[in-house]
């Protein structure tokens, strides 16, 4: 009979968290996030021989947990209050950069690697950004101001657009490998289309059912069992079906913070304390994927520092270009783009759907992409995790909207402290809410 438990998993599991845990810490000491931590105690027991692809293949399913969790927070982030005010400035914004990053990211990988179906994965990938740091920073922080909203805004759906393009991107490069005949252009945008609907539509169903039975209980978390059994039977469901793990998840999310009572915890903390662990186990299983021998090779370097710059160029300008174009005020206009460069959880976990499938296609040359791609993204996760939230912090920061005792302390909120005027323009008025309380929304854990 064929043995169905690995008794050392358990042991591989308890071992991976004990060590992303002091991973953890030793980042927190440096001001780095907590996922580089993890990705390195990943790495770690990767290079010794524990976290091995067959070890990754049992885990599978805590990955899509784990994707269905981050799709979850995301989607809980995403208030119906921030459409209110100046829903179409931060929108121009938000296409902007988002195109801009796609466009020349696939442009610049393109030409390194000749492989344009290749190049627009990558394109799609680097669209995402992190929203844990940047809301850590904040949060920590206490900032308030017209860049503080925008940048919520941008990062509820930077996300969005990225799962979207990334959903393109796949049916594209699994146009590409198939035999001739076998997939049209008109079926590959018809699997594509009923993939976003159909995730979409079961995401809002079990997010509704959700919302009532939250709605008539008195304290939410006499009902968590409920709650966290109904994610991982729309994880399951969406791994059954083949659908979007991490979109239909994320619509879920977004059902579920938008429609619960306000009087209720939106999210209760004691899911918060299961999901971390999981999470965890999730950005291990990355750092344990990465292969030293891919990413120390001269043209894979090239290719990760191609991705980052241009990223990071198209991020900047593309909000910057943005916030000119709708006449956002100058301070936001100057340092948004500051607030973007973080990548985490939405590229990482995209990456490795990208690798799954591409691995379902059964070609060598799509394994070794798939394999390649994996690695560039956890490679450029971990140097954008460092000056990520770095960068953020000095952008908001710059633009005045630490509290004032913070940035008076080094002269920067009197350096960049905009003139008083006597009339207030649409542009520099800040027409959302910004309590600390909208601010708490969104500072999920990743």
């Amino acid at each position: 009979m064929q043995e169905v438990f690995i008794p050392g998993t358990l042991l591989l599991i308890g071992l991976a968290l004990v060590l992303a845990y002091f991973g953890a810490e030793v980042m927190k000491k440096f001001g780095i996030p907590q996922i580089l931590g993890f990705m390195i105690a990943g790495l770690f027991l990767g290079l010794i021989g524990l976290f091995n692809t067959s070890t990754r293949t049992t885990l599978y399913p805590l990955v899509d947990l784990a994707l269905g969790l981050i799709g979850y927070n995301i989607g809980l982030e995403i208030r119906k209050e921030v459409f209110r005010g100046q829903t179409r400035r931060m929108s121009v914004i938000l296409l902007l950069e988002s195109i801009l990053t796609f466009i020349i990211v696939t442009v610049l990988t393109g030409f390194l690697l000749g492989q344009w179906h290749i190049a627009i994965v990558f394109g799609a990938l680097a669209s995402a950004t992190d929203p844990a740091s940047t809301v850590m920073v904040i949060w920590e922080r206490k900032c308030k101001g017209n860049l503080t909203d925008t940048l919520m805004f941008i990062l509820a759906l930077d996300d969005v657009i990225a799962i979207l393009l990334a959903n393109g991107a796949i049916a594209i490069a699994v146009l590409f490998y198939a035999a001739p005949g076998t997939v049209t252009l008109l079926s590959a945008a018809i699997t594509l289309i009923y993939d976003i609907v159909a995730s979409s539509l079961i995401g809002a169903v079990l997010g509704f059912v959700m919302v009532y039975f939250v709605n008539r209980e008195e304290n939410r978390r006499e009902i968590l069992e409920f709650e966290l059994g109904m994610i991982v039977l729309l994880v399951g469901l969406m791994s059954w079906l083949h659908l979007s793990v991490i979109l239909s998840c994320m619509v879920f999310g977004f059902i579920v913070g938008n429609y619960v009572i306000s009087e209720k915890d939106p999210v209760s903390h004691t899911l918060k304390v299961v999901m971390s662990p999981i999470v965890m186990i999730f950005f291990v299983i990355v750092g344990a994927s990465i292969d030293l021998g891919v990413i120390a090779n001269v043209s894979v370097v090239l290719l990760a520092a191609a991705y980052v710059g241009g990223r990071t160029f198209a991020k900047y300008f593309g909000a910057r270009t943005g916030a000119q174009i709708t006449g956002t005020a100058p301070l936001t206009t100057r340092y948004l783009g500051f607030c973007l460069m973080s990548q985490a959880g939405v590229a990482v976990g995209l990456s490795l759907v990208v690798e799954r499938n591409f691995f379902s296609i059964g070609n060598e040359q799509a394994i070794l992409y798939g394999i390649l791609i994996l690695n560039v993204i956890a490679l450029t996760t971990m140097i954008l995790q460092v000056f990520g939230p770095i960068a953020a912090s000095e952008g908001l920061r710059r633009a005045g909207e630490y509290p004032p005792d913070l940035c008076e302390s080094d002269g920067l909120y009197e350096l960049e402290k905009p003139p008083q005027t006597t009339h207030t323009s649409e542009q520099d008025v800040d027409t959302e809410p910004t309590s600390q309380d909208q601010v708490d929304e969104f500072s999920t854990d990743e």
